[in-house]
């Protein structure tokens, strides 16, 4: 399909996250999960298309009449035909071909689970009952286990990252470091942990595996093994969210009542890393506020707390730096109270001096067009002085001005 993905015109749709399950399965009880048959397969080809699918063997040439593995847009279109096919049904999602029902009480689940077990069978799709789990206290999808306490890691990864035998090549280590930073929601301070190894993996750097980097990967197995509850977010309670900047990184923690939510740190590029302290520290600001949108836009109660006195006020002020008032655009979605809290007594300080390295320097195109808005806004706003020749032309004919000649 090589040939062929490049004349296909892909259709956009987007594909949720994990985050986005965790949001919306809040105060559920009781899950079941469903697998769909053969995936892809359960779609149709309309007849023009099948022809693109067409293949050589030894006994002829064949074609698909469904949907095919290798279209390149394949997965976004099964996802958004699954989403419409269970969107009338409260308390469904799907993610390719699972989907996952839940609901707060036994009533409610069983509602929704006969709901959409009739959604497939009006749309003609089967389910993979061998593959199906039903009536459950707690559920892994998708890497995640959920329950009605909150979310813990699939203890099939957990075992995967605890049976692992210390790396011998950077391939090998950076496999291992995927796999468990899929679970670094999970560990605290997951970024200052893993640090030596990662330092193994940066560019002309020799290959040398010392006891610094051999306490990092049992400290990293050991702390993905230790049975960890992260909380769900209620958006009925007070948020807090806890930033810091340091001359590396980022550092921000979500939490409610005391109780976790959610990790996050990165480290600065570059440039970031040139920006003044007070600079950084609004930067930090700005990334947690962004990073965790899915669970703060809309909410009345977000306080972000900082070790940076000076911010609690910045915003408010007549004359600002207009980096920081640029980034205060993009905070206008939010209803954020910001407080102070020494260093000390910042669980996210910490973080920010030993961040999560990104993988890139690069920015992506979403992060780019978002900075050219917020710019053109900010132009926009700022006004125009007029020339001196403007300025001559409309004195020669301003009545007052010529009374005074």
């Amino acid at each position: 399909m090589r040939e062929a993905n490049k004349a296909i015109i892909r259709e956009r749709h987007l594909l949720p996250t994990v985050e986005e399950l965790i949001h919306d399965l809040n105060h559920a009880s009781v899950f079941s999960k469903l697998d769909l048959r053969a995936g892809y397969h359960q779609l149709e080809l309309q007849e023009p298309s099948r022809y693109i699918t067409t293949f050589s063997t030894h006994m002829g040439l064949f074609r698909y009449k469904r949907l095919n593995f290798g279209i390149s847009s394949a997965s976004e279109i099964f996802q958004e035909t699954i989403r419409c096919v269970i969107q009338n049904v409260q308390n469904a999602k799907n993610i390719s071909d699972d989907i996952i029902i839940y609901g707060k009480s036994q009533e409610e689940h069983d509602e929704a689970l006969n709901d959409t077990l009739q959604a497939l069978q009006r749309n003609g799709l089967t389910v993979n009952k061998a593959k199906c789990e039903f009536n459950k206290s707690k559920v892994t999808f998708f890497g995640v286990v959920f329950s009605k306490e909150g979310i813990s890691p699939d203890p099939s990864k957990v075992k995967a990252v605890k049976d692992a035998t210390p790396p011998t090549t950077v391939p090998e280590l950076r496999s291992f470091l995927g796999m468990t930073n899929y679970s670094s929601r999970f560990i605290r301070n997951y970024a200052s942990i893993c640090e030596p190894l990662r330092r193994l993996t940066r560019h002309n750097m020799d290959w040398e595996w010392t006891p610094e980097q051999q306490n990092a990967f049992d400290n990293l197995k050991t702390e993905l093994s230790s049975e960890t509850v992260i909380t769900y977010f209620n958006p009925s309670l007070q948020t807090d969210i806890y930033v810091d900047a340091s001359p590396v990184g980022l550092g921000a923690i979500i939490s409610q009542n005391q109780k976790t939510i959610a990790y996050a740190s990165r480290a600065l590029t570059d440039v970031e890393s040139r920006y003044s302290q007070t600079e950084r520290e609004a930067l930090a600001i700005v990334w947690a506020c962004e990073h965790f949108d899915i669970f703060i836009r809309g909410a009345k109660n977000v306080n972000i707390i900082t070790d940076h006195k000076p911010l609690e006020r910045i915003w408010q002020k007549a004359k600002i730096p207009l980096r920081i008032e640029r980034w205060g655009l993009r905070l206008q979605p939010y209803k954020l109270t910001i407080k102070y809290q020494p260093g000390r007594d910042n669980p996210a300080d910490y973080m920010s001096r030993h961040p999560i390295a990104m993988c890139s320097k690069t920015r992506s195109h979403e992060e780019k067009v978002a900075e050219q808005y917020v710019n053109f806004i900010a132009n926009q706003a700022i006004p125009k002085a007029m020339s001196l020749s403007e300025v001559k032309g409309a004195s020669l004919t301003d009545r007052t001005l010529q009374k005074s000649y």
